[in-house]
């Protein structure tokens, strides 16, 4: 287990983020592991996939309630699915 997240964790590093899916989308993978479940969560969040990102950073707290960097994901990704612009996208 810890071979492939270290790969994951290079292939995000190189932006390689197909990659990381491969590695850690994986049935042996445990998906109450909140390390797969971050990097999984940032790679989301790179390929602008709110809502997976939002997920993967759900279960994080889940495990883990005092993690500050998945709840300030969380708090990113809300804000920018609440963004409204009345003079834009107002008919």
């Amino acid at each position: 287990m810890n071979e492939k997240l270290t790969k994951a964790k290079e292939a995000y590093e190189r932006g390689e983020l197909e990659e990381v899916f491969s590695i850690l989308n994986n049935d042996e993978i445990n998906e109450l592991d909140s390390t797969v479940n971050m990097l999984l969560g940032m790679s989301y969040y790179k390929m602008q996939e709110w809502g997976k990102a939002l997920n993967c950073f759900n279960a994080v707290v889940s495990v883990e309630p005092e993690n500050k960097n998945a709840k300030g994901y969380i708090d990113m990704i809300q804000n920018i699915l609440k963004f409204y612009h009345k003079d834009r996208y107002n008919p």
